[in-house]
């Protein structure tokens, strides 16, 4: 009687048996075959002197082949993406003939891989990244990145300057439309938002795309010498990034009638008057105004309806409120006739308040104020074009300058081509404008034929005053009209309809070009001004 253990054994060694037969009969077969081939050779070639001579002579030249090729040397390769290799032609070529431990190949060439020749290895690679602040992805150890370019994308809508815009270009419509480019490929029209409240530019701007050579070594025996060549090719110097310069205007300034008293006999004489305005107009690199009246001590006042003239120390404390450009070229420069006038721009020189449009001849008054910030040169210019007066004064016959007369600039075709000129010359231009009726809320047809001429010649943004009350805004293709701010601080002013609504326009300039455009709407109450409604940006 077998077990059931004893019958499995059984089984098994029955395989073993098998397979063990299996691999001696194959030994069996393949000793027959080597034993062929030996007796082969011994009976056609070993017997036979050439043919043995012959025979191991080719068996040398195959172990000679093998160690030849066994010990070939290295041919260092450093492979490089065929954008990048194309746009550093000169500086990857240049570094061949240098006494380099390693070549550069783009990456669409084909290493060939020669018999005899030197092998061919990869020990490195430069690509091209490009990588979003919003979305950076995670970099390896062995990953260098080199700045190549930075591009900063704004996103904006439509700009409608009506009273309380329209549904699509409402931030709070489902249907605005936002769009993201660069400053230059801005759409016409359009208006940029600061993103979490940062303006293009800023270190923390969160929508930068920024391009980089990124170096990666696979051979610490050369990564100090492929870092040394990215650091000298790749350095940030053909980076740029975008800067965003600030702008801004206001209306007309009038400091008699208990304003001056109170910025210089007072300590919170400043915050008294402008109060919270002073938010706005202290954080620019360039803030306007219209100083309605003339700073003298003359009493010798033309024939005029209202003549205004103002104590020089109130200048500084103008400053201080942050208006670093003052227009005179307007229907009160001459008040105090040509007398006042050159008070006035000496007042202006002694405290150093820029102005323009205005000067001691002609060709001074047709000079523009220049202001570099950045890359950004702005030139800016101040000119009259407002009617007669009631009471005669004929600001062009009796006010504008001329070879022996100081005075104004007034509206010309001399002025629109110095206006070309300075565009063409790549300035981002200004111009003010004293012009229209006044207390009307809409511009004159002349009116909008000078501004949108000078946006035509090339002025970027022409601000205007003289209504003492608000009129339009608009775009004129990419250049901006403002057609008059109003006024901004001037006492009296409560009986007349609108002539106490005043706004601060503030823009943004990016690569030369308006991105933002805020306004920040203010009225007057007596002796101050104040902010109404603090926006960040037309709604």
């Amino acid at each position: 009687m077998m077990y059931p253990h004893e019958k499995s054994g059984g089984k098994l060694s029955a395989v073993k048996l098998k397979i063990n037969n299996f691999f001696a009969t194959k030994n069996a077969v393949l000793k027959s075959k080597i034993g062929n081939f030996f007796a082969v050779l011994k009976k056609n070639i070993f017997h036979d002197k050439k043919k043995r001579v012959i025979f191991f002579t080719l068996v040398s030249l195959f172990f000679i082949t093998l160690v030849l090729r066994a010990f070939r040397p290295a041919k260092l390769f450093v492979r490089v993406s065929d954008a990048l290799y194309e746009s550093y032609k000169a500086e990857f070529e240049a570094v061949q003939s240098e006494k380099i431990s390693f070549r550069f190949i783009k990456e669409s060439e084909n290493m060939r891989l020669p018999f005899f020749g030197a092998v061919p290895v990869t020990i490195g690679r430069i690509s091209a990244k490009t990588e979003v602040q919003l979305a950076k992805e995670a970099q390896s150890e062995n990953e260098v990145y080199y700045l190549l370019s930075e591009t900063e994308l704004l996103p904006s809508v439509k700009a409608d300057f009506t009273s309380g815009g329209t549904e699509a270009s409402s931030l709070l419509s489902p249907d605005v439309s936002v769009s993201f480019s660069d400053a230059a490929s801005m759409p016409e029209g359009n208006r940029a938002l600061p993103a979490d409240g940062v303006y293009a530019g800023s270190e923390d701007y969160p929508l930068s795309v920024k391009r980089y050579a990124v170096c990666v070594s696979y051979d610490k025996r050369y990564a100090d010498e492929l870092e040394k060549f990215c650091k000298s090719v790749f350095a940030p110097k053909s980076a740029s990034s975008c800067e965003t310069l600030f702008v801004a205007s206001v209306g007309d300034i009038m400091v008699a009638r208990g304003v001056q008293e109170i910025l210089i006999g007072r300590t919170d004489g400043l915050e008294t008057v402008f109060g919270d305005t002073l938010s706005v107009l202290q954080k620019n690199d360039i803030t306007i105004g219209n100083l309605e009246g003339v700073v003298t001590s003359s009493k010798n006042n033309a024939v005029k309806t209202y003549t205004f003239r103002f104590d020089e120390r109130v200048l500084p404390h103008l400053k201080e409120a942050g208006f670093d450009y003052l227009m005179q070229a307007n229907n009160h420069a001459y008040d105090f006739g040509e007398e006042g006038f050159k008070d006035t721009l000496a007042a202006f020189e002694k405290y150093g308040i820029p102005t323009s449009g205005a000067g001691r001849n002609a060709d001074d008054a047709k000079k523009f104020y220049r202001k570099t910030v950045g890359d950004t040169t702005f030139a800016i210019i101040s000119c009259g074009a407002f009617p007669v007066e009631r009471s005669g004064f004929n600001g062009k016959t009796t006010a504008t300058a001329t070879d022996t007369r100081a005075g104004i600039l007034w509206q010309s075709d001399e002025l629109l081509e110095s206006v070309k000129k300075e565009k063409d010359a790549g300035a981002f231009v200004i111009v003010n404008v004293h012009g229209g009726e006044e207390y009307r809320f809409t511009p004159t047809q002349s009116q909008r034929r000078l501004y949108e001429a000078l946006c035509s010649a090339g002025a970027d943004v022409v601000f205007g005053s003289h209504p003492h009350v608000l009129q339009p805004i608009e775009w004129y293709g990419k250049s901006l009209i403002v057609y008059s701010l109003g006024n901004f601080l001037f006492n009296g002013m409560e009986g007349m309809p609108g002539a106490t609504d005043s706004e601060i326009v503030r823009l943004g300039i990016v690569d030369k070009r308006i991105a933002y455009c805020e306004i920040y709407k203010a009225e007057l109450k007596g002796k101050t001004v104040s902010l109404k409604r603090h926006t960040d940006a037309v709604k």
